[in-house]
């Protein structure tokens, strides 16, 4: 005979889909009339962008733009110049299920890109980047308990973490950077925009997110050979529709810069030029809250022979999102050249993984670094190398590491001498950690029918408990009930102060 338990669940947050594609990259350019012509190629980049990632049916589209900038030199003034050329891209990923609610992470990483000028004006391109994507869906913890007089049940009542709320929200804003005495922008060479969170607050069904842009510009001014570089933070405020979740919960969030796009304009009152931006973010969110449930661990019945089933159950107790600030130095070398002028050193993109090493959390990060240099004979050259950087930042009760990602917010550098520049990274890093538990959980109870009744020889036995047993142990062995035990001896806990003489009614 089975027993009937219940099913129980509490809100989870689990993976529908966590995959990568590979999607090649492959372009025969030609530049248009108004782009000199080409003398020497400095750098060529693909930046893949992502403008729109949604679920339709059973399968999630991602569509978006790969951004191919090439950085030369002109063959008429030597001039630096820049052209860029967009190639669209679309891709399905399957999904088991429709979901009703979900987050959707989605990434694309340069893996690799060939540039080779067939001609002073023709360029022949090969790449290929990664595609990420991840759908989070809600993913219930089950665990069963009982309700009746048959059994004889023993309960724990641990605190776990569970989900509350799951966001995706993509917006567009607008922001206009004044020059504030720069000089004038004629030609954009490159621009990077990043952000991060500063702030996460939960209201009823809506999460605030407060956030910093930041702008890295490089551009040329006027008839001028030399590039000019500028930085321009602003201040990032959004709304976000989240149902479920409630002040107080727990907001594992992430802002990504979907796209960017950059135009000059003129400031009619001032007179000087400004620098319009009209990007597109997608903030994605898991939210998360304490609650105690009622897990039964073990159970026996005073009547007949029963059999429960036990399993290992695993869950998070306690999440938290931390943030931390390193400050990382590291030298870069030059191979056969020198340096006579910097120009710009900026990180073109960097990656965080995270580990838990010798019990404490570790946070390895590798920062694509790209330095525009002059040499000592007046050539302008450019320098692309990886840099690892590894932190162990202080975190107790930390047994899993959920994620991990950071950004360089400021970057600076030093000449040691011709040939080698000394970096300092100011690195912020954010990662969610949980501590877990495992417990024993049953999950069916049977009863043997051919086993004979339990029949007791007398209403009371005498047993003598030795300090720290438990009363559920001696219940189960002479088929007591443990809160008969508990009322005949008074008393008040399950785990024995003493050694003691107890009346065990049977």
């Amino acid at each position: 005979m089975e027993y009937n338990l219940q099913k129980m669940q509490v809100p989870e947050a689990g993976w529908l889909l966590d995959t990568v594609a590979e999607e090649p990259v492959d372009a025969d350019l030609t530049l248009p009339d108004y782009c000199p012509d080409i003398e020497r190629i400095l750098k060529c980049t693909m930046i893949p962008q992502i403008y729109m990632a949604n679920i339709s049916g059973d399968c999630l589209n991602i569509d978006g733009n790969t951004v191919i900038r090439v950085m030369y030199l002109d063959g008429g003034k030597g001039c630096l110049r820049s052209y860029e050329h967009t190639v669209p891209f679309s891709h399905s990923f399957p999904l088991k299920d429709s979901p009703d609610r979900c987050a959707i992470y989605a990434d694309a990483k340069p893996e690799y890109i060939n540039c080779r000028a067939q001609s002073p004006r023709k360029l022949s391109l090969h790449g290929a980047f990664s595609l990420y994507a991840r759908v989070a869906v809600e993913k219930p913890l089950e665990y069963f308990a009982y309700d009746g007089d048959d059994l004889q049940v023993k309960t724990a009542s641990p605190t776990v973490s569970s989900l509350s709320g799951l966001c995706c929200d993509i917006f567009t804003l607008t922001e206009d950077a004044p020059m504030n005495g720069k000089p004038e922008v004629s030609s954009v060479l490159s621009h990077r925009l990043t952000t991060r969170i500063t702030e996460l607050k939960a209201i009823r069904n809506k999460i605030m997110v407060t956030a910093e842009g930041r702008l890295e510009l490089m551009y040329t001014s006027g008839d001028t050979a030399s590039p000019e570089c500028m930085t321009y933070a602003f201040p990032i405020s959004h709304i976000a529709d989240c149902e479920g979740v409630e002040d107080g919960d727990l907001i594992d969030g992430r802002l990504d810069v979907m796209t960017c796009d950059l135009s000059v304009g003129d400031d009619a009152l001032g007179g000087s030029s400004v620098l319009s931006m009209e990007m597109k973010l997608c903030f994605n969110a898991i939210c998360r809250r304490e609650r105690e449930i009622t897990l039964m661990e073990d159970a026996f019945s005073t009547e007949c022979e029963v059999q429960p089933k036990v399993s290992p159950l695993t869950f998070c107790t306690k999440r938290e999102c931390l943030r931390f600030t390193d400050v990382a130095k590291e030298n870069l070398a030059l191979d056969g050249d020198t340096f006579a002028r910097v120009i710009d050193v900026h990180c073109e993109r960097m990656q965080v993984s995270a580990a838990i090493s010798g019990g404490a959390p570790l946070l390895s990060a590798k920062a694509q670094i790209c330095v525009l240099y002059e040499n000592a004979e007046g050539e302008l050259k450019h320098l692309s190398r990886d840099v690892d950087f590894d932190y162990n930042p202080s975190v107790e009760n930390c047994d899993s590491i959920e994620n991990a990602a950071g950004c360089i917010e400021s970057l600076s550098y030093r000449i040691i001498d011709e040939r080698t520049i000394e970096l300092r990274a100011e690195i912020a890093y954010r990662m969610t950690v949980c501590c877990q538990m495992t417990r024993t959980a049953v999950t069916a109870v049977s009863a043997d029918d051919d086993a004979p009744h339990h029949q007791p020889d007398s209403a009371l036995i005498l047993y003598y408990a030795d300090r720290g047993e438990q009363v559920w142990d001696i219940s189960k062995r002479f088929c007591s009930r443990p809160a008969d035990i508990l009322a005949e001896n008074e008393l008040d806990s399950d785990t024995l102060p003493d050694s003691l003489m107890l009346l065990i009614p049977t």
